[in-house]
């Protein structure tokens, strides 16, 4: 349908005769939606050129009768015919004539500009390359000192600019934010052309990047130092500082000394003999007896100390389990025995092993419940051995017992094949079970949490618990379809080995970050997993030998808590279908009972995760930005900061447990924060990253951090220009909960200041 207004009715008598070249001059038109001419200057070129065209064409024939004109066609998808009623003889000059009239009504409706316009090849775009240059086109040529001085870009960026012709590019100083909405703006006085024109109004030009691919989780790859050979099913035992105890080696040399049973006199605490308190489910006891020290040659079934620096030393005999003292001195050995298993204390340092005392039955573990008091586990109760060889029942273990793990603050795990195993007080005697769990349970190294796997849940579930009270926490699994058979927590707390067993064979050592359960590093094919009293390094037993590795990024002490990988990919969902407006997505994400769809804005353009924390039972927190771009319409960015909640989705990953999401309003001036996320390593460290260049001396007087009881935190900040990114170091262990807040005394390099203080909790 055509718009009469744009035909002026002399030119539309001599067009009459032929649609095609009518809906051609429509079309024409319509593509140049130009201010009108002055109508006095178009009333004097039609008069000017009506005049001229009878000349031009010719005068018009006239005949009793019209001559039969053989219709042309015109490669539509329809067929053209020409009018042949028409005032005109048409021949071969009456086509001419048409052609002439369609360049007479392109004149008159092809305005002469009379003000300054431009255009960008990124106006109105909502996925520009965060690298890309923009360039804005004008139809004359530009007073260029004039026009960079109205230039203003929203968020505020810093550039540089140049001229080729009538085109100004802008290149960013440090590149475009990703997945941000930006109004490039030049002021109506600074549109100053060369020959003093203007534009009709202020220059806007609104677009918005594409948002830039987040780095692919790195897990590294833990590269192992061999200790020595092992026998098959020693168990190891950390000593501190890289040293490792196998309960039995396989070196097969011959020992420089053999240990015997003449007792010797020695000068050390344990050297008396004195008669031990017999239970009477063991034989008589003689009291410790002083045996030779260690040796540097090992023997082959022998206990074994092995490091990178000394290589391996031979202690005594082997043990079927052993542990090491609070002080890190000596062991507790379980040495097997043809009357039933001798208790030994071991020292490290080269001194003379002593016999504590004979139990009649096999031990299932030692440990220690002090300095001086060394604990072993019987399949029927749990003993405590003084250094004077004193046995005492401490507790009856229930029935069916096959496996028995001790911490190091006097906190026992008994479990079996057939029920839930028990958490155990050895002080108070108090017990309570671990739900689910059977006989793989580890304890942290300070003793404060206990994780165990869930044998009764499929899939697999690792489970983790305070020592203190119960407070089940999930440790969502990369695989939960595969099989753990063994597990290790650092001191603590905050990783945890697992070896994980597919159910297509072989398996892996990985290493997860706690409570997230992110990989951060992965191993060979391992067993018996032990972390190092310092927590940096990790101890297993791989293709018979002892080994040891450091854990890339992990320094002695606790390390962050990450976001789990599962919750991660979650929100990154919920966000991308509440922009597409995915309803089946939406609706796939929420926890029964929840209408994220009906919770959601409408007509957004993109959105991001700001921050997110994984807290200590198990569900997640997030806050989210929703953004709709500037239009025609409405010239402000529209936003709304929408806070999210997830709990673990049985078999695996999150749902969505509660969202609110309030109306879309506009986004205020100055800049505004991108994102909150923690830094790997021992010591908590935030990056903050922002959309707008900032000044630089306003950022770190702008950020404080307190605990949540709100005492104040000593912090030290660095902000990188090129990033946008501020790096706060906090002196607590990385996991420590903390609120960091960030004050509207921060500002752009435009001078605009943050709109309102934001806040962010970090830490579970």
């Amino acid at each position: 349908m055509t718009d009469s207004r744009w035909i002026d009715p002399e030119i539309d008598d001599i067009f009459a005769a032929d649609p095609e070249l009518l809906q051609l001059a429509h079309l024409v038109r319509s593509a140049r939606p130009e201010p009108p001419l002055d109508p006095r200057f178009q009333a004097v070129l039609r008069a000017q050129l009506m005049r001229e065209a009878p000349a031009a064409l010719g005068s018009p024939t006239t005949v009793a009768r019209p001559r039969t004109v053989r219709p042309r066609t015109i490669r539509t998808s329809r067929r053209v015919w020409w009018r042949r009623s028409t005032p005109f003889a048409w021949g071969g000059a009456g086509l001419g004539a048409a052609l002439v009239a369609a360049a007479v009504l392109t004149l008159l409706h092809t305005p002469v500009q009379d003000h300054v316009t431009a255009a960008s090849a990124v106006a109105e775009l909502h996925a520009v390359s965060p690298d890309n240059i923009i360039t804005v086109a004008f139809n004359e040529p530009m007073n260029h000192a004039a026009v960079v001085a109205g230039l203003h870009i929203s968020p505020a960026t810093q550039v540089s600019t140049a001229w080729q012709g009538n085109n100004l590019l802008i290149t960013p100083t440090h590149h475009l934010t990703g997945n941000t909405p930006y109004s490039v703006t030049i002021a109506r006085s600074a549109t100053l052309a060369a020959n003093g024109q203007l534009a009709a109004s202020d220059i806007h030009i609104t677009f918005g990047t594409a948002p830039t691919p987040p780095p692919a989780p790195s897990i590294a790859q833990l590269v192992p130092q061999t200790l020595g050979p092992v026998s098959n099913g020693a168990q190891l035992v950390s000593a501190g500082d890289g040293t490792v105890i196998a309960t039995s080696s396989t070196a097969a040399t011959t020992p420089t000394a053999t240990a015997t049973a003449t007792p010797s006199t020695s000068a050390s605490p344990s050297s008396t003999p004195t008669s031990a308190t017999t239970p009477t489910s063991s034989p008589a006891s003689t009291g410790p007896v002083v045996l030779p020290g260690i040796s540097a040659s090992p023997v082959a079934g022998n206990l074994v100390s092995m490091s990178a620096a000394t290589g391996v030393t031979d202690l005594g005999p082997g043990a079927t389990s052993a542990a090491l003292d609070p002080n890190g001195i000596r062991l507790i050995a379980a040495v097997p025995a043809a009357s039933g298993t001798r208790l030994d204390l071991v020292p490290l340092d080269g001194s003379s092993w002593s016999r504590l005392a004979t139990l009649a039955s096999s031990v299932l573990a030692t440990g220690w419940l002090s300095g001086d008091t060394a604990l072993a586990a019987e399949p029927g109760r749990i003993v405590s051995v003084d250094l004077q060889g004193h046995v005492s029942t401490l507790v009856t273990l229930p029935p069916g017992t096959t496996t028995v793990v001790f911490s190091a603050n006097g906190q026992a795990f008994a479990g079996s094949t057939t029920g839930d195993g028990v958490l155990i007080d050895l002080d108070s005697l108090v017990s309570r079970p671990l739900p689910g769990s059977r006989e793989i349970a580890a304890f942290s190294g300070d003793g404060s949490t206990v994780a165990w796997v869930d044998a009764t849940s499929s899939p697999t579930r690792l489970l983790t618990s305070p020592v203190s009270h119960q407070a089940t926490a999930t440790v969502p699994l990369h695989s939960p379809t595969d099989t753990i058979s063994a597990i290790a927590l650092d001191p603590g707390a905050s990783h945890l080995a697992i070896v994980d067993q597919a159910a297509t064979g072989g398996s892996e050592l990985d290493v997860l970050s706690l409570p997230s359960g992110t990989i951060i590093a992965r191993g060979p094919e391992a067993r018996d997993p032990v972390y190092a009293t310092r927590g940096d390094r990790l101890a297993f037993v791989s293709g018979g030998t002892a080994q040891i590795a450091r854990l890339p990024g992990v320094q002695p002490g606790t390390a962050v808590n990450l976001l789990p990988s599962g919750a991660a990919t979650t929100l990154e969902a919920l966000v991308d279908a509440q922009v597409n407006g995915d309803a089946n997505s939406l609706a796939a994400l929420a926890a029964p009972g929840l209408n994220i769809l009906a919770a959601s804005p409408s007509h957004l353009s993109r959105g991001y995760l700001v921050s997110a924390v994984g807290n200590a039972d198990g569900t997640v927190t997030a806050t989210a930005r929703l953004i709709a771009d500037p239009t025609t319409g409405h010239a402000a960015v529209s936003f709304v900061d929408e806070t999210v909640a997830l709990s673990a989705r049985a078999g695996g990953g999150y749902l969505v447990s509660a969202l609110h999401a309030g109306a879309l309003q506009d986004e205020p001036i100055g800049p505004h924060v991108v994102s909150v996320a923690p830094v790997s390593g021992s010591t908590l460290v935030l990056r903050v990253s922002f959309d707008s260049d900032l000044r630089a001396t306003s950022v770190a007087s702008a950020i404080t951090v307190t605990t949540r009881a709100g005492a104040p935190l000593r912090v030290t900040t660095v902000y990188d220009a090129d990033t946008r990114t501020a790096t706060i170091t906090v002196p607590v262990s990385a996991g420590t909960a903390v609120r960091l807040t960030i004050g509207t005394t921060l500002v752009d390099v435009d001078g605009q200041a943050l709109a309102s203080p934001f806040t962010a909790v970090s830490g579970g």
